[in-house]
Protein backbone atom coordinates (compact mmCIF):
# COMPACT_ATOMS: atom_id res chain seq x y z
CA UNK A 1 0.00 0.00 0.00
CA UNK A 2 1.35 3.47 -0.86
CA UNK A 3 2.63 5.47 2.10
CA UNK A 4 0.33 8.38 1.24
CA UNK A 5 -2.68 6.15 1.98
CA UNK A 6 -1.25 4.86 5.26
CA UNK A 7 -3.55 5.74 8.16
CA UNK A 8 -2.24 5.21 11.68
CA UNK A 9 -5.81 5.08 13.04
CA UNK A 10 -6.43 1.71 11.34
CA UNK A 11 -6.19 -1.15 13.83
CA UNK A 12 -3.89 -3.28 11.68
CA UNK A 13 -1.57 -0.37 10.83
CA UNK A 14 -1.28 0.66 14.46
CA UNK A 15 -0.56 -2.87 15.69
CA UNK A 16 1.98 -3.49 12.91
CA UNK A 17 3.78 -0.20 13.54
CA UNK A 18 4.08 -0.87 17.26
CA UNK A 19 5.06 -4.51 16.87
CA UNK A 20 7.70 -4.02 14.18
CA UNK A 21 9.19 -0.83 15.59
CA UNK A 22 9.51 -2.00 19.20
CA UNK A 23 12.03 -4.80 18.51
CA UNK A 24 14.15 -2.37 16.49
CA UNK A 25 14.01 0.26 19.22
CA UNK A 26 14.85 -2.27 21.92
CA UNK A 27 17.80 -3.60 19.93
CA UNK A 28 19.20 -0.09 19.57
CA UNK A 29 18.97 0.27 23.35
CA UNK A 30 20.55 -3.13 23.94
CA UNK A 31 23.44 -2.39 21.61
CA UNK A 32 24.38 0.61 23.75
CA UNK A 33 27.21 0.33 26.26
CA UNK A 34 24.78 0.38 29.17
CA UNK A 35 23.91 -3.29 28.73
CA UNK A 36 27.26 -4.65 27.52
CA UNK A 37 25.77 -7.76 25.94
CA UNK A 38 28.09 -10.55 24.95
CA UNK A 39 29.05 -10.82 21.30
CA UNK A 40 27.10 -14.08 21.13
CA UNK A 41 23.89 -12.42 22.35
CA UNK A 42 24.27 -9.48 19.99
CA UNK A 43 25.01 -11.78 17.08
CA UNK A 44 21.97 -13.94 17.89
CA UNK A 45 19.59 -10.97 17.94
CA UNK A 46 21.14 -9.52 14.81
CA UNK A 47 20.98 -12.87 12.98
CA UNK A 48 17.30 -13.38 13.87
CA UNK A 49 16.58 -9.86 12.58
CA UNK A 50 18.31 -10.63 9.28
CA UNK A 51 16.34 -13.87 8.85
CA UNK A 52 13.09 -12.12 9.75
CA UNK A 53 13.68 -9.34 7.22
CA UNK A 54 14.63 -11.94 4.61
CA UNK A 55 11.26 -13.67 5.07
CA UNK A 56 9.48 -10.32 4.81
CA UNK A 57 11.37 -9.37 1.64
CA UNK A 58 10.84 -12.78 0.03
CA UNK A 59 7.08 -12.52 0.63
CA UNK A 60 6.89 -9.61 -1.81
CA UNK A 61 8.14 -11.83 -4.65
CA UNK A 62 5.62 -14.65 -4.20
CA UNK A 63 2.16 -14.49 -5.73
CA UNK A 64 0.84 -17.67 -4.13
CA UNK A 65 -1.31 -16.79 -1.13
CA UNK A 66 -0.23 -19.84 0.91
CA UNK A 67 3.47 -19.06 0.48
CA UNK A 68 2.90 -15.41 1.39
CA UNK A 69 1.12 -16.40 4.58
CA UNK A 70 3.92 -18.82 5.53
CA UNK A 71 6.63 -16.20 4.96
CA UNK A 72 4.73 -13.40 6.68
CA UNK A 73 3.87 -15.63 9.63
CA UNK A 74 7.51 -16.72 9.96
CA UNK A 75 8.54 -13.06 10.00
CA UNK A 76 5.92 -12.35 12.64
CA UNK A 77 7.08 -15.19 14.88
CA UNK A 78 10.74 -14.18 14.60
CA UNK A 79 9.94 -10.58 15.47
CA UNK A 80 8.08 -11.82 18.50
CA UNK A 81 11.13 -13.88 19.49
CA UNK A 82 13.31 -10.75 19.20
CA UNK A 83 10.84 -8.82 21.32
CA UNK A 84 10.64 -11.45 24.06
CA UNK A 85 14.43 -12.03 24.03
CA UNK A 86 14.95 -8.32 24.48
CA UNK A 87 12.57 -8.29 27.44
CA UNK A 88 14.57 -11.13 28.99
CA UNK A 89 17.80 -9.15 28.60
CA UNK A 90 16.38 -5.93 30.02
CA UNK A 91 14.77 -7.61 33.04
CA UNK A 92 17.66 -9.95 33.90
CA UNK A 93 20.00 -8.87 36.69
CA UNK A 94 23.14 -9.59 34.68
CA UNK A 95 21.69 -8.15 31.45
CA UNK A 96 22.29 -11.40 29.61
CA UNK A 97 20.32 -13.27 26.98
CA UNK A 98 18.90 -16.47 28.50
CA UNK A 99 17.61 -18.88 25.89
CA UNK A 100 15.31 -20.92 28.10
CA UNK A 101 13.79 -17.83 29.72
CA UNK A 102 13.08 -16.52 26.24
CA UNK A 103 11.44 -19.79 25.23
CA UNK A 104 9.24 -19.84 28.33
CA UNK A 105 8.27 -16.21 27.85
CA UNK A 106 7.18 -17.00 24.28
CA UNK A 107 5.24 -20.04 25.49
CA UNK A 108 3.41 -17.75 27.91
CA UNK A 109 2.92 -14.57 25.87
CA UNK A 110 1.86 -15.95 22.47
CA UNK A 111 -1.12 -17.96 23.80
CA UNK A 112 -2.19 -15.04 26.02
CA UNK A 113 -2.24 -12.60 23.09
CA UNK A 114 -4.03 -15.09 20.84
CA UNK A 115 -6.54 -15.71 23.62
CA UNK A 116 -7.38 -12.00 23.71
CA UNK A 117 -8.02 -12.06 19.95
CA UNK A 118 -9.97 -15.32 20.29
CA UNK A 119 -12.41 -13.80 22.78
CA UNK A 120 -12.88 -10.74 20.57
CA UNK A 121 -13.92 -13.06 17.73
CA UNK A 122 -15.95 -15.38 19.95
CA UNK A 123 -17.92 -12.61 21.67
CA UNK A 124 -18.74 -10.66 18.50
CA UNK A 125 -22.38 -9.57 18.35
CA UNK A 126 -23.95 -8.83 14.99
CA UNK A 127 -26.40 -6.05 14.06
CA UNK A 128 -29.42 -8.24 13.30
CA UNK A 129 -31.63 -6.69 16.00
CA UNK A 130 -31.43 -3.20 14.49
CA UNK A 131 -32.66 -4.54 11.13
CA UNK A 132 -35.36 -6.88 12.44
CA UNK A 133 -38.32 -4.54 11.92
CA UNK A 134 -37.37 -3.73 8.32
CA UNK A 135 -37.14 0.01 8.99
CA UNK A 136 -33.36 0.37 8.87
CA UNK A 137 -31.88 0.26 5.38
CA UNK A 138 -28.52 -0.26 3.69
CA UNK A 139 -27.43 0.10 0.08
CA UNK A 140 -26.62 -3.58 -0.43
CA UNK A 141 -26.20 -6.92 1.25
CA UNK A 142 -22.91 -8.74 0.64
CA UNK A 143 -23.06 -12.54 0.87
CA UNK A 144 -19.56 -13.88 1.52
CA UNK A 145 -18.81 -17.06 -0.42
CA UNK A 146 -18.39 -20.55 1.00
CA UNK A 147 -17.88 -24.05 -0.38
CA UNK A 148 -19.88 -25.50 -3.26
CA UNK A 149 -20.62 -29.23 -3.17
CA UNK A 150 -20.87 -31.74 -6.01
CA UNK A 151 -23.62 -31.11 -8.52
CA UNK A 152 -23.19 -27.36 -8.07
CA UNK A 153 -25.08 -27.45 -4.79
CA UNK A 154 -24.42 -24.94 -2.01
CA UNK A 155 -22.84 -26.47 1.07
CA UNK A 156 -24.91 -26.16 4.28
CA UNK A 157 -22.76 -23.18 5.31
CA UNK A 158 -23.34 -21.41 1.99
CA UNK A 159 -27.04 -22.32 2.05
CA UNK A 160 -27.51 -20.55 5.38
CA UNK A 161 -25.74 -17.44 4.07
CA UNK A 162 -27.99 -17.44 0.99
CA UNK A 163 -31.07 -17.82 3.19
CA UNK A 164 -30.03 -14.91 5.38
CA UNK A 165 -29.31 -12.79 2.31
CA UNK A 166 -32.77 -13.52 0.96
CA UNK A 167 -34.27 -12.73 4.36
CA UNK A 168 -32.88 -9.19 4.49
CA UNK A 169 -33.75 -8.67 0.81
CA UNK A 170 -37.33 -9.88 1.30
CA UNK A 171 -37.64 -7.65 4.39
CA UNK A 172 -36.47 -4.75 2.19
CA UNK A 173 -33.43 -3.94 4.32
CA UNK A 174 -31.53 -3.84 1.02
CA UNK A 175 -32.45 -3.48 -2.66
CA UNK A 176 -29.36 -5.23 -4.03
CA UNK A 177 -27.43 -8.37 -3.10
CA UNK A 178 -23.75 -8.79 -3.95
CA UNK A 179 -22.84 -12.47 -4.36
CA UNK A 180 -19.15 -13.25 -3.93
CA UNK A 181 -16.83 -16.19 -4.33
CA UNK A 182 -14.83 -17.94 -7.03
CA UNK A 183 -14.51 -21.66 -7.54
CA UNK A 184 -12.34 -24.57 -8.56
CA UNK A 185 -11.86 -25.64 -12.19
CA UNK A 186 -14.78 -27.57 -13.73
CA UNK A 187 -17.27 -26.47 -11.11
CA UNK A 188 -19.70 -23.57 -10.83
CA UNK A 189 -18.39 -20.62 -8.83
CA UNK A 190 -19.76 -19.78 -5.40
CA UNK A 191 -21.15 -16.48 -6.68
CA UNK A 192 -23.02 -18.18 -9.55
CA UNK A 193 -24.44 -20.86 -7.26
CA UNK A 194 -25.69 -18.14 -4.92
CA UNK A 195 -27.33 -16.38 -7.88
CA UNK A 196 -29.10 -19.54 -9.10
CA UNK A 197 -30.49 -20.26 -5.64
CA UNK A 198 -31.73 -16.71 -5.09
CA UNK A 199 -33.46 -16.65 -8.48
CA UNK A 200 -35.26 -19.84 -7.41
CA UNK A 201 -36.38 -17.94 -4.30
CA UNK A 202 -37.90 -15.29 -6.58
CA UNK A 203 -35.26 -12.55 -6.45
CA UNK A 204 -35.14 -10.37 -9.58
CA UNK A 205 -31.79 -11.08 -11.36
CA UNK A 206 -31.44 -7.34 -11.94
CA UNK A 207 -30.95 -6.94 -8.21
CA UNK A 208 -28.11 -9.47 -8.05
CA UNK A 209 -24.46 -8.54 -8.60
CA UNK A 210 -22.11 -11.50 -9.04
CA UNK A 211 -18.39 -11.52 -8.21
CA UNK A 212 -16.97 -14.91 -9.17
CA UNK A 213 -13.20 -14.58 -9.38
CA UNK A 214 -12.07 -14.12 -5.76
CA UNK A 215 -10.29 -16.67 -3.61
CA UNK A 216 -10.39 -14.97 -0.22
CA UNK A 217 -12.44 -12.67 1.99
CA UNK A 218 -10.00 -9.82 1.36
CA UNK A 219 -10.39 -10.17 -2.41
CA UNK A 220 -14.18 -10.24 -2.11
CA UNK A 221 -14.29 -7.04 -0.09
CA UNK A 222 -11.71 -5.38 -2.34
CA UNK A 223 -14.12 -6.01 -5.21
CA UNK A 224 -16.95 -4.42 -3.26
CA UNK A 225 -14.83 -1.38 -2.46
CA UNK A 226 -13.25 -0.82 -5.87
CA UNK A 227 -16.10 -1.68 -8.25
CA UNK A 228 -19.25 -0.95 -6.27
CA UNK A 229 -18.97 0.99 -3.01
CA UNK A 230 -17.06 3.97 -4.40
CA UNK A 231 -18.46 4.10 -7.92
CA UNK A 232 -22.09 3.85 -6.77
CA UNK A 233 -21.63 6.19 -3.81
CA UNK A 234 -22.91 3.62 -1.34
CA UNK A 235 -23.03 4.68 2.28
CA UNK A 236 -23.42 1.31 4.01
CA UNK A 237 -23.47 -2.40 3.24
CA UNK A 238 -24.61 -5.38 5.28
CA UNK A 239 -22.13 -8.25 5.50
CA UNK A 240 -23.67 -11.72 5.62
CA UNK A 241 -21.63 -14.66 6.86
CA UNK A 242 -21.14 -16.89 9.89
CA UNK A 243 -20.93 -15.05 13.20
CA UNK A 244 -17.29 -15.97 13.92
CA UNK A 245 -16.25 -14.81 10.44
CA UNK A 246 -17.92 -11.42 10.72
CA UNK A 247 -15.51 -9.74 13.14
CA UNK A 248 -12.67 -10.16 10.62
CA UNK A 249 -14.95 -9.02 7.79
CA UNK A 250 -15.78 -5.87 9.73
CA UNK A 251 -12.09 -5.22 10.38
CA UNK A 252 -11.31 -5.59 6.67
CA UNK A 253 -14.15 -3.22 5.76
CA UNK A 254 -12.96 -0.68 8.31
CA UNK A 255 -9.45 -0.87 6.87
CA UNK A 256 -10.80 -0.35 3.34
CA UNK A 257 -13.07 2.53 4.33
CA UNK A 258 -16.31 0.61 3.82
CA UNK A 259 -19.08 1.51 6.25
CA UNK A 260 -20.64 -1.83 7.16
CA UNK A 261 -23.01 -3.62 9.48
CA UNK A 262 -23.03 -7.39 9.89
CA UNK A 263 -25.78 -9.98 10.11
CA UNK A 264 -24.96 -13.57 10.99
CA UNK A 265 -26.29 -16.60 9.17
CA UNK A 266 -27.98 -19.35 11.16
CA UNK A 267 -25.33 -22.01 10.55
CA UNK A 268 -25.45 -24.43 13.50
CA UNK A 269 -22.07 -25.25 15.05
CA UNK A 270 -21.15 -27.67 17.79
CA UNK A 271 -19.06 -26.36 20.68
CA UNK A 272 -16.02 -28.08 19.22
CA UNK A 273 -16.74 -26.76 15.74
CA UNK A 274 -17.27 -23.24 17.08
CA UNK A 275 -13.95 -23.26 18.96
CA UNK A 276 -12.10 -24.57 15.89
CA UNK A 277 -13.70 -21.91 13.69
CA UNK A 278 -12.79 -19.18 16.21
CA UNK A 279 -9.16 -20.32 16.37
CA UNK A 280 -8.87 -20.24 12.56
CA UNK A 281 -10.52 -16.82 12.39
CA UNK A 282 -8.30 -15.47 15.17
CA UNK A 283 -5.14 -16.53 13.32
CA UNK A 284 -6.52 -15.16 10.04
CA UNK A 285 -7.34 -11.85 11.75
CA UNK A 286 -3.80 -11.54 13.12
CA UNK A 287 -2.37 -12.21 9.65
CA UNK A 288 -4.65 -9.54 8.18
CA UNK A 289 -3.78 -6.99 10.84
CA UNK A 290 -0.08 -7.39 10.22
CA UNK A 291 0.12 -8.12 6.51
CA UNK A 292 -3.22 -7.22 4.91
CA UNK A 293 -3.89 -10.66 3.45
CA UNK A 294 -6.38 -13.40 4.26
Amino acid sequence: MPLKSFEISKTGNLISLIFFSLPLLIQIILFSKKYSLSKAALFTLFFISIVSNSFLTAAFYFYQKDMKIILYSSCLVLNFVIFSASIVVITSRLKKLYVFRTIWLNIFLIPVLLLVVFFKVYSFKDDSESYADGEKKADAGVILGAAVWGGNRPSPVLRERINKGFEIYDRKNVRVLVLTGGGSPNEMTEGDVEKNELIKYGVDPKNLIVENASNSTVEQLQYVRDLLYKSRNWRKVILISDNYHLFRCKEICSFYGINSDAISSDTPLSTEGGVTFCIKESLALVVFWFFGIG
